[in-house]
């Protein structure tokens, strides 16, 4: 799954600077076409749709020679589109690096290393040559559902430049962003062709001076989607609308996996100082999360977690510090978690494994959840009656995460996620338990009671 973000098409309005392609209203592809073969490219009634029967070579790209997109403004492409195959699981968006364009109407040259040979090459906007390129990927979410993205572009090379100057043409031509591609291949193996049959249908193609924000936000619950989270750095997100949670599909491919919520909605970092993730199952090696500053500058803030669990676990961040992060303040809209194994030696970069992670909550306090200590949960945590024979109440004014009930050989017997003050026991066996509480802000409590 990268900068970009995804939500559920929504109908809204706003007041951001924007460069349009729409397909399906203006019924026509303007400007952009197929390039390469293996694969079709058809106007449909509902917009640009791309379809293949499928081979390893199979890599759809469609392509702009003269799209004059104001780069220097309008850094964020927006994507419209329904992927209803499960073969597409990657957007590559390729572009002309703008800044190796000089101001003259001569072809300026660069020394371009390629499968271990370097030559002098013209600086040409419609080249193929890699060394011209930049490359810029998101992994979709399959679905049926109209989908948008939004995918960050701001880079050196995502500048204005003279395209005429590179046609052979006496007179300059107005500085803009011209030649841009969009390819549709795979995360695993990375970059792959689409072996098996399918379509893609973009609705429309924009770019925007920001990303249109669905405003404020400091609790994610996942009850209905992902919330605008997405997954970076070879992280496939997928969404359980019965469970209310995300699962972090990480593949083995970089050992910075990412969860990123950039743009739909935004944290009044002001306020919310304190940030925790409840996570249901670690599924992986992974032992390590880290809040990533927003605004660069290597600055994050690092909490272990455990690995390779499928119990519960609360991760809490104090984002009120100034040592160490220093950049938490106003509104922010493109802030992230990382998942990573550190290696043995320090300075070396983390180890790249695989797994899954399932989060279902995502929460920014105010006050400091740790600033309840464990004598005032266990003060203020009461089980009654004990002994039980059905129904066993809770009494507690602290916010609980989860819930589990153990027997006395250690075998879990029961589980949930969530609160509720009373739970049936009528059909568990009569003898002595445990029940272990999850608090949210990581602490535990764990009280004996007797099923008679």
């Amino acid at each position: 799954m990268k900068n970009f973000y995804i939500l559920f098409f929504l109908t809204i309005s706003y007041s951001i600077i924007a460069q349009t392609f729409d397909f399906e209203v203006d019924q026509n592809a303007l400007g952009w076409v197929q390039q390469g073969n293996n694969f079709d490219t058809d106007l449909a009634a509902n917009g640009l749709e791309v379809s293949w029967e499928g081979s390893s070579s199979t890599k759809p790209k469609i392509r702009h020679y003269n799209a004059n997109v104001d780069a220097n403004n309008n850094k964020i492409l927006g994507l419209t589109f329904t992927n209803s195959t499960e073969t597409v699981s990657r957007i590559r968006i390729i572009h002309f690096k703008g800044n190796l364009a000089d101001d003259s109407s001569d072809l300026a040259t660069i020394e371009c290393t390629a499968q271990g040979q370097t030559t002098t090459i013209d600086v040409d906007p419609n080249s193929s040559s890699g060394c011209l390129a930049r490359y810029k990927s998101t992994d979709p979410v399959v679905s049926s559902e109209r989908l948008q993205i939004f995918v960050d572009l701001t880079n050196a090379g995502w500048t204005n430049y003279n395209a005429a100057m590179n046609e052979a043409e006496t007179e300059l031509d107005e500085l803009d962003m011209d030649h841009i591609q969009i390819q549709l291949v795979t995360a695993a193996p990375n970059n792959g062709g689409l072996t098996t049959p399918g379509s893609f249908l973009f609705h429309k193609i924009e770019f925007l001076s920001e990303i249109p924000s669905q405003g404020n936000r400091n609790d994610f619950t996942f009850n209905d989607d992902e919330e605008g989270f997405i997954g970076q750095n070879y992280v496939s997100l997928s969404h359980s609308p019965a469970n209310g949670t995300i699962t972090l599909d990480m593949g083995d491919n970089s050992g910075y996996s990412k969860l990123t919520q950039n743009g739909i909605y935004s944290v009044d970092a002001d306020s919310y100082k304190y940030a925790t993730v409840f996570v249901s199952e670690n599924n992986s090696d992974k032992s390590r999360m880290t809040f990533v500053s927003p605004q660069g500058g290597n600055k994050f803030i690092a909490v272990d977690i455990i690995p390779n669990t499928n119990e519960p676990q609360v991760v809490n961040f104090d984002l009120s510090t100034t040592e160490n992060f220093t950049n938490w303040n106003g509104e922010v809209n493109n802030f992230a978690f990382q998942m990573i194994l550190p290696a043995e030696e320090q300075g070396d970069p983390p180890l790249a494994v695989s797994g899954t992670m399932i989060i279902d909550r995502i929460l920014f306090s105010v006050e400091n959840p740790l600033s309840v200590n464990i004598f005032d949960l266990e003060n203020n945590f009461e089980l009654y009656p004990n002994p039980v024979k059905e129904t066993l109440y809770i009494k507690t004014p602290f916010q609980i995460q989860s819930l589990s009930i153990t027997n006395i050989l250690g075998q879990k017997v029961f589980s949930q996620l969530g609160y509720h003050n009373s739970l049936k026991v009528s059909n568990l066996s009569p003898g002595l338990y445990i029940l272990k509480a999850l608090h949210d802000n990581g602490l535990k409590t764990n009280r004996k009671f007797i099923i008679k």
